[in-house]
């Protein structure tokens, strides 16, 4: 058996094109009318405008003019044709190039294109999270590329929204962090709301016992209040100094697992967790990562793993509140699954600006 699969796999390696990465590519012909009803479409910067019977119907547009730094597994983008109407809803949703090697854990385009149908009838101001309202029955096992093509469609719907004026985007909230430092403990850290937690034990798994499975702690660090009582002067500064105005940056540490999964083990993507604001999606890559292995606030716990994370990203406001959604895997009747746990969190007043 294990022959066959392996004469397969060079069958198809042969047969069709790779990428610098050694993955095989998938291109597909599309057409605007593919993911929207419509019988006419006027070309725009980074869409087309459909019209149906002389009236706007919607827009449909390519993902790579709108997300091309968002990458799967192969380092690839997941190049996505995407069809909406004038409320937002989306019409239709193809897949027109990856190079994701999800065909050798058997799952074939006809599984993919019916995980990629769950996204129609969504509107892009609702929470679409993956493990939650995005399930990957037809796909499963392929976490990364469903969390990168839901970051993908929304992230490229979000911009065409806010460009057509369909959605306003909210004015940012600059200049609000307090710069003022306080010497802070772990405990103080902690009840004022600066580091939140995220705990999740093996039953909620399916897994045997109340064993933690996963311990982890979050927070935005660049008010010094916060990031300098964390990470110590000379982390924090070093991390102050790689960031622009508009950017941002928090910690993770998780006390008991691990949050780096295995997308970032092969592919350099932290597949377990994302923020989410506004609706708004933003994951990490180890571009984004520096390690921070320990924390220097007065009675923090030994961590088995922390992390500095910049945000780099227009549309995210530190100040406002966010949520961080954990992306873990269980099993239910020997079938893999994933389950999403979520925490809110938003910078408590204290550290910033009156």
């Amino acid at each position: 058996m294990k022959r066959c699969w392996l004469l397969l796999f060079l069958f198809v390696s042969l047969c069709l094109p790779l990428t610098g990465d050694g993955f095989v590519e998938r291109r597909f012909k599309y057409k605007p009318e593919d993911v929207l009803a419509a019988d006419k479409f006027v070309p725009k910067k980074g869409y087309w405008e459909g019209h149906k019977d002389g009236k706007l119907a919607g827009y449909v547009f390519l993902s790579m003019d709108w997300t091309p730094k968002l990458v799967g597994y192969s380092s690839k983008p997941l190049e996505t044709l995407i069809g909406m109407d004038t409320n937002g809803v989306l019409t239709g949703v193809k897949i027109i190039a990856y190079s994701e090697p999800i065909f050798m854990i058997g799952i074939s385009d006809e599984d993919y294109n019916k995980f990629l149908k769950q996204y129609v009838g969504r509107n892009i101001k609702d929470t679409l999270t993956v493990g939650r309202e995005v399930t990957m029955d037809a796909i499963t096992g392929a976490t990364v590329t469903a969390v990168v093509q839901t970051a993908t469609i929304l992230g490229s719907a979000r911009g065409v929204a806010d460009a057509t004026g369909l959605e306003k985007t909210a004015k940012k909230q600059a200049g609000r962090i307090s710069k003022k430092y306080s010497a802070l403990s772990w405990d103080e850290l902690l009840s004022s709301g600066a580091l939140k937690n995220i705990t999740v034990k093996n039953s909620a798994l399916g897994l045997k016992g109340e064993d933690v499975y996963i311990n982890l702690y979050f927070g935005v660090v660049t008010p010094p209040s916060i990031g300098r009582n964390i990470l110590g002067d000379r982390t924090y500064n070093e991390t102050v100094k790689e960031l622009r105005p508009e950017d941002s940056a928090i910690f993770i540490a998780a006390q008991a697992g691990s949050f780096k999964g295995t997308g970032f083990a092969y592919g350099g993507i932290f597949s377990t967790f994302e923020l989410e604001q506004g609706g708004r999606k933003i994951f990490f890559t180890g571009e984004d990562y520096e390690n921070a292995p320990d924390i220097n606030a007065k009675g923090a716990p030994p961590v088995r793993e922390g992390g500095v994370f910049y945000i780099k990203e227009k549309d995210f406001e530190q100040a406002d509140p966010f949520k961080l959604n954990l992306i873990l895997p269980y099993y239910v009747g020997g079938k893999k699954t994933y389950r999403t746990f979520s925490a809110e969190y938003k910078i408590p007043e204290q550290f910033l600006e009156k």
